[in-house]
């Protein structure tokens, strides 16, 4: 016995029978928690990819909000991945705060082991969040939109104008969330036709002259037409405040059709706008001759611009007064559009917002190339350009230089009378929408030279090679056949506007 006692023949043997079921659970724990790695990094980039799909998407119902996060996370998370059971985007994993500015998404997933169970671990729970902060970079953002007759047909049952009314406001909403303000955050609106509509408090914007006229009621040329606007301020420097008799605020291009240059440029006002004043002209039978009819001087005014502004009750508001008349020069609007955030123009805008204004500044608009600032134009519209196809004056019209011979280049767009009593030009409107067309892309390549960030919606129809190549990229450019799409398009472009980042 006391042999068998020293005798160590053969233990190591037992020894490893003993070591094995931790050995093997050791290894195997290795493993285990390998795939155990593999399955959680995928679960949090799924949450990541369904979290920024929600984020983009937060002001939409609460089922396209679960939707949208379902898909993306589908695509990075297939249903039963490693023997999962399948995750669903409800209430239970993705939930908001009341802003809808944090989107938080949780998920936790059971995984069977391969080796780990020896040790009586037979499966591991998993769990991954994310969290989603939206953050909007600073923006000066105009929609240039279209306000022409065209935009009182209706579409899939509602008016056009009323349905971009409402996709502007989505737009809006979702830039600002429940916010009234954002830092560094304004948005101007231009309503365009063939002219655009200044507002009669930039007066300042006319040559003298012109400013006297309407400054003083039994000389206004005006007066027939409109009622007074009071303007709380004193222009002509008199000792008190003064009211603008008649004009409404729309005004002529500063250049023409043929050859012309500063209308497709930034350049700041110089008291060198000349105002709009439509007429008709119809041959008199007791004159023997040609005259103009002045009867309603501010038809065709669109609504005046809004300036860049930091509420979103006032912008959303703007949006709501607009209203449909009138035909289409779409780089009329879409030059204004520029002028409404160039840096030429700081100051000149009459109650430009001072809100949240960087240090350094007094006014808007702000400089190009301003850090983590972006300046964005979206241009719509429901038709091709019909500057000069319905015989009517318009912002081209040079009403203080009627009567030049077709050619000259200071010509009436539509009429001329060459001194036969006979009137003259192309009624057509042909050659001039080749014109609105060309000056159209020359502004829009002048406007991305300085890094204005371009997008282009066509509703219904218009000049789609002419919008796509208008817009910063292919991507940038948006047509859309019905009411919902064009809605869908104004999110789409709000979301991408709208920068996300994950904050955990």
């Amino acid at each position: 016995m006391r042999g068998f006692a020293k005798d160590t023949s053969g233990v190591s043997a037992v020894i490893i029978a003993m070591a094995a079921i931790p050995i093997l659970g050791t290894i195997g724990m290795s493993v285990d928690l390998a795939r155990a790695y593999v399955l959680k990094s995928k679960l949090s980039t799924a949450l990541d990819a369904a979290g920024l799909a929600a984020g983009r998407n937060i002001f939409a119902s609460d089922a396209e909000i679960y939707a949208d996060a379902q898909k993306y996370f589908d695509a990075n998370f297939p249903s039963g991945y490693m023997g999962t059971s399948p995750i669903t985007m409800d209430a239970s994993t993705v939930s908001w705060d009341a802003t809808r500015e944090r989107v938080t998404l949780s998920a936790d997933v059971d995984m069977d082991t391969s080796f780990m169970n020896v040790l009586g671990f037979s499966s591991l729970t998993l769990g991954a969040t994310t969290e989603i902060n939206r953050e909007n970079r600073g923006m000066e953002l105009v929609l240039v939109l279209d306000n022409t007759g065209s935009m009182d047909y209706y579409t899939s049952g509602t008016k056009r104008l009323e349905t971009l009314k409402q996709a502007s406001k989505n737009l809006v909403d979702i830039l600002y969330g429940t916010d009234e303000t954002k830092d560094k955050l304004w948005v101007s609106v231009v309503p365009y036709t063939t002219q655009v509509n200044v507002g009669p408090h930039n007066i300042g914007f006319l040559p003298q002259a012109d400013r006297n006229n309407l400054l003083t009621n039994a000389g206004s040329i005006f007066t027939s037409d409109s009622t007074n606007t009071s303007l709380g301020f004193d222009v002509d420097l008199n000792g008190s405040n003064d009211t603008v008799y008649g004009w409404e605020g729309c005004v002529e291009m500063r250049d023409h059709l043929m050859g012309g240059t500063q209308d497709l440029s930034d350049d700041p006002p110089n008291e060198d706008f000349i105002p709009y004043f439509y007429t008709t002209t119809s041959w008199s039978s007791s004159q023997g001759k040609y005259v103009q009819n002045t009867s309603n001087p501010n038809r065709y005014c669109p609504p005046p611009i809004l300036p860049l502004t930091a509420e979103k009750t006032t912008i959303k508001d703007h949006i709501d007064d607009m209203e449909a008349s009138g035909a289409t020069a779409v780089q009329v609007g879409l030059v204004w559009g520029w002028r409404a955030i160039s840096p030429r123009w700081n100051g000149a805008w009459y109650n430009s917002s001072t809100v949240n204004i960087p240090s350094g500044y007094t006014g808007l608009p702000l400089n190009y190339g301003e850090d983590f600032m972006d300046k964005v134009v979206v241009l719509m519209t429901d038709g091709e350009n019909t500057l000069g196809t319905y015989g009517i004056y318009h912002a081209y019209g040079r009403q203080k230089q009627l009567g030049k011979p077709t050619g000259h280049p200071d010509h009436n767009p539509l009429y001329a009378d060459d001194g036969s009593g006979t009137l003259t030009g192309d009624n057509s409107g042909s050659t001039y929408k080749t014109m609105d067309d060309t000056k159209t892309a020359a502004a829009c390549e002048n406007m991305k030279a300085q890094g204005v960030i371009i997008y282009t919606v066509i509703f219904v129809s218009g000049n789609e090679n002419l919008f796509r190549n208008c817009a910063t990229s292919p991507k940038h450019y948006f047509k859309a056949a019905t009411a919902t799409a064009l809605i869908n398009d104004f999110n789409t472009i709000g979301e991408e506007l709208s920068n996300l980042r994950i904050s955990k």
